[in-house]
């Protein structure tokens, strides 16, 4: 599991979500409401996906402005699949392949974000259990 948790709120601008991607260095940030419940997940493929096609605008910033006009909430995934943090990692790995998802939101019992699980941190653990290190 990662942590801290790269988050986003809801009514952020898309293009907030991804400059903290680009400046985190990470693929997915967990989307929060006002009361910093869980409500999605929003992915540098959403955010792509989003994007006017690069063959149909060729300059980048103006593929950056269309983001700016777009609110989190309209790119997002929502009603993510989220784990208690006590939940054994194999439900979580078998959520990840059953859902085909790249990342596990993890909270607490009262509902906050102790974490996330991320291909990344699937890849890592592989490494361990093989001996390898990270």
């Amino acid at each position: 599991m990662s942590s801290p948790v790269r988050t986003v709120g809801v009514d952020q601008s898309a293009r907030e979500a991804a400059a903290r991607m680009r400046g985190s260095h990470v693929l997915h940030l967990v989307v929060l409401d006002e009361r910093g419940r869980v409500v999605g997940v929003v992915s540098d493929r959403d955010l792509r996906a989003a994007q006017p096609s690069s063959l149909l605008v060729k300059e980048p910033t103006m593929r950056e402005k269309a983001l700016s006009l777009m609110k989190v909430r309209d790119v997002m995934s929502p009603h993510p699949h989220i784990v208690d943090a006590d939940a054994p990692v194999i439900d979580v790995l078998r959520a990840m392949r059953r859902e085909r998802i790249g990342c596990v939101p993890v909270v607490e019992r009262d509902g906050s974000v102790a974490g996330v699980v991320t291909g990344g941190d699937v890849v890592m653990l592989s490494l361990m259990l093989i001996g390898q290190g990270c």
